[in-house]
This record gives structure tokens, sequence and C-alpha cells, in this order.
């Protein structure tokens, strides 16, 4: 009988709502918080999105439905009791947080997640996640609060006239932002130019367009007001863009000529595009010279200040190389008249720098006038070509300033560096010797002056100067047992 009433007594514990509750919460609540613990761990490195999700629900979402079962159905309160009804509105809320991150983590997680969030624009995701946020809210207010939606919303329509009043450029970005968001005339990475700023495009949101401009300045232009202006997208339709760069030469070089060495020294520039090839045009006479616009092709406007600052510094030397002449708009009066440089005077300035080159000092003067009066100075900049490979009429060069840089071809079809020359030494010794080629090439290692001897009369003069013949001799043979230590094929460049 004992054994019977004390089942009894058991049977109707079990029955009891508050029992049966108060089991879960002891039991239940440890071992998912446990469990969750262990899956938000082994998802951490895999799946980092889905694990942040996992977490929310473990921090937010657990602990306040412990806390709404716990008044609820254990200390049954009943859900109209205003305590009830804060916990069940933070339970909500942590839902819909859940909500988002779980989409979140389903549209942008594993592999997919770059390029899914390259083609969903910002303001898009942020216009999805207030649409959500706000659709919770009213559940929340309909189930939890017993609002009347239906005069809410009257309410709502009376009192948005005012605040749309009082926010109408806020909500003027805002739709300038989905008009852009929809035409999509710019994208994250472009460069423009609207007004008065020009930058990369870093972010886009709903109220306005942060650009980085070369200075590293941030500039935020708001969305009404680049749907009000014309803006200039230097990334579109394509990533060529077309650089013009303005120049003057003097009357008295021919434009035909000012044109090609333009053209060579644009295609021998690092950064322009060989297809499509540079385009040079006459475009004004002017009062001090004539003027020409150069239109490099470049593959991206990235590249434009470095590209212009290695083409303008490379025409000051072609036009030395070339004896062109850049004016500058000067009026200048001379009381008595100028004396301009005879060709007796360029003669003894090479036979100058010719005595102080050390292998030359055996020459006499008349040898040294006779290379001076066949010999042209020439300048080149840094990184410049002097002597390709393959060159069928190579000259000899004598380096009387700055230093140059030999390059050999590699197994690969690369060529790499692999010797320096310094001040008073001198290159292109193949052009004594027109059977042998050279497979070199040299480049200015900094800014040089060399002086370009003519092959015939150098070789009369090495002819009476065994001296001289013999030092050049010793040179060339060190240079190419060097050249076949390093297993390459002879050259004669250095």
């Amino acid at each position: 009988m004992f054994d019977i009433q004390m089942l009894s007594t058991h049977s109707d514990l079990l029955r009891q709502g508050a029992f049966f509750w108060s089991v879960v919460l002891i039991v239940g609540y440890p071992i998912a918080m446990l469990a969750l613990s262990e899956v938000i761990l082994r998802l951490k490195r895999s799946r980092p999105l889905l694990s942040q999700t996992l977490r929310a629900v473990r921090n937010l979402v657990l602990p306040a439905l412990a806390v709404f079962i716990l008044l609820a159905y254990v200390l049954e309160l009943g859900e109209a009791q205003f305590a009830v009804r804060v916990v069940q509105t933070l339970l909500w809320i942590g839902l819909i947080h859940v909500a988002l991150l779980f989409l979140n983590a389903l549209l942008f997680s594993g592999a997919r997640a770059r390029a899914a969030q390259t083609q969903v624009p910002k303001l898009l995701r942020d216009l999805v996640r207030f649409f959500l946020v706000l659709v919770g809210a009213a559940l929340v207010l309909s189930t939890v609060w017993g609002a009347d939606l239906g005069g809410l919303a009257a309410a709502l329509g009376v009192s948005s006239l005012v605040v749309g009043l009082a926010l109408q450029d806020a909500l003027g970005n805002l739709f300038s932002g989905l008009a852009i968001l929809i035409e999509k005339p710019f994208a994250v990475g472009d460069w423009i130019a609207a007004e008065g700023a020009m930058g990369k495009i870093v972010e886009i949101n709903w109220r306005a367009v942060h650009m980085v401009t070369r200075e590293q300045e941030l500039i935020i232009v708001p969305n009404s007001v680049l749907s009000n202006e014309m803006v200039r997208n230097y990334r579109r339709p394509t990533q060529l863009h077309v650089e013009p760069i303005d120049l003057g030469f003097s009357y008295d070089d021919p434009p035909n000529f000012v044109k090609q060495i333009l053209k060579e020294t644009a295609l021998g520039t690092p950064g322009v595009l060989q297809e499509p090839e540079p385009v040079i045009q006459t475009i004004s006479y002017d009062d001090s010279s004539i003027g020409y616009r150069v239109r490099l092709y470049l593959a991206d406007y990235e590249q434009v200040p470095k590209v212009r600052d290695a083409f303008n510094s490379r025409v000051w030397y072609a036009a030395k190389r070339n004896s062109l002449n850049i004016p500058f708009p000067i009026r200048t009066l001379h009381h008595q008249p100028m004396r301009l440089p005879t060709l007796d005077d360029l003669i003894a300035e090479r036979v100058r720098k010719l005595r102080a080159v050390p292998m030359f000092l055996s020459l006499s003067t008349d040898d040294l006038e006779t290379l001076a009066r066949h010999a042209e100075l020439r300048t080149f900049g840094v990184g410049e070509p002097i002597l390709r490979s393959g060159l069928e009429q190579v000259q000899f060069h004598l380096l009387l300033r700055g230093s140059v840089e030999v390059l050999a071809p590699m197994p690969d079809g690369i060529f790499k560096p692999i010797a320096e020359i310094l001040e008073g030494n001198f290159f292109g010794e193949s052009a004594l010797t027109p059977r042998q080629s050279s497979n070199a090439r040299i480049m200015a290692k900094e800014d040089v002056e060399v002086l370009v001897l003519e092959t015939a009369p150098f070789q009369l003069v090495l002819e009476r100067n065994q001296q001289l013949l013999s030092a050049i001799a010793q040179v060339m043979d060190a240079r190419q047992n060097m050249a076949r230590s390093l297993n390459h094929t002879p050259y004669n460049h250095r």
C-alpha cells in the first residue's frame, strides 16, 4: 500500500509543469551550453561565420530562453507580467540577431565568400538587414506587447512627414545611393574625379562614397552630390588609360624627327604599352616653340604619376643626345654680342675630356684632336638602354661620368646583370672586331655621360699607338675569360 501511494505521488510530480521545466533547465541548459561550445570550437577555423552564429546562440539566445522558462513556466508568473515581456523581448532580439548572422553565413561562408561579397554591394546588404530588423521589431511589438500595428502604422505615417522633412538630406543620400547601386557607374577600386576631387574608391555606403587620394587623404562625397555631378571614371569602360603629355621643341627642330625621338623614348619607358603604340601629334605653333602632344597607353590609371615622371625625365636626356632644343618663353636683351661656341671650342672640350682618361694619356695632341673631331658626346638617364644585344652597328663608348650595368641573357630568356662598368672605362669594343657579335645589353645604372668614337679614325690611332692597343686588348681578354667562367657565350660590350 505504501509503495502504491509513493508511485502515485511521484506520478503527480511528473505531471506538474513546473517540475518538468525545472528538470529541463537543470539538465538541458548545461548540456546545450557544452554541446554548442564544442561545436563552436570545431568550426572556428573551417567555418568562422557559422561559428560566430552559434556563439550568438550560446551567449544570447540560450540565456534569455532559460530566464524566460524560469519566469513563465517554473515560477508561473504569466506572460502578461512586465518582467516576462522584457525577457521575451530580449529573446526575440537575440533570435533576430542570430537570424541575420545565419543569413550572412549562408550567403558568404566557404570558398565563395569573397566572390559573393564583391558581387553584392555593401549598401544592398545594409538595406536587407534594416528591412529584416524592421520586420522583427513589428513581430515583437505585435506578439509580445500586443501593439496594434494598424494604429501604429497610421501614427508612423503622420510622424514620417515630420521626420522626412528633418532628414531630407539623409534620405536624399539614401535614395541617391540606391540609384548608384542600380546603375553601377563605379565600384570599389575605381579611380574617379568628381566635385573637384580625384581618388580611389574604398567604400560605398548608404550615405556617401569614400575616396583616398594619391596624397593618402580620405575624401567623403555624399551620394546626393555625386548624383548631381559629372563623374569621370578612369577605369571604365576598360582599365586601359591614355595619358596625354604636352611638350614644346624649338622651331629649328624638324617636327618629323622630333616625333620619331619622342616615340622611341615613349616605347623605352617602363609602364608604357607597346600595343597600342604611343601617338605623337603636332598641336600648335606657339610664341617660342612648336607644341607636341604625346598620348601614352597605360595598362592602368594608377601608374600615371610613375610613368609621367619616367617619361619626362627621359625626354631631357633624349633631347640632349639628339641635339633637340626645349625652349622656354623668355626675352633677353643683350647689350653686347653673344659669343657662341665654335667647332674649335667643342674639339678642345672633347680633348680635355679624353686627357682625363688614364689609358689615353699616352696619345699625342694630334691623335687626341683626331679622335675629338670624330666623336659625339651623349648623355643617358638612369635605366635607359645604351647598347642592345644584336645591334649591328656597335660603336666604341668611352664612359666619362657615371656607371653602367652589363646584362646577359639567361637560359630562360631573361636578361640579368652580370657586371658593372665604372667611370674611365669603355664598352662597345666589338666595333673594333666586326667579325664578333655581342649578346649583352648595356644599361645606365645612373646618369651617365659617354663619348662615342667613330670606328675608322679610332682604328688608325690605335695602329700608331701600340700601348693603347695593348691596354684595350688586355681588358677585352679579361672580359672574355670572365664570360667563359660565367658559362655565357662571349660578349664584347663590357
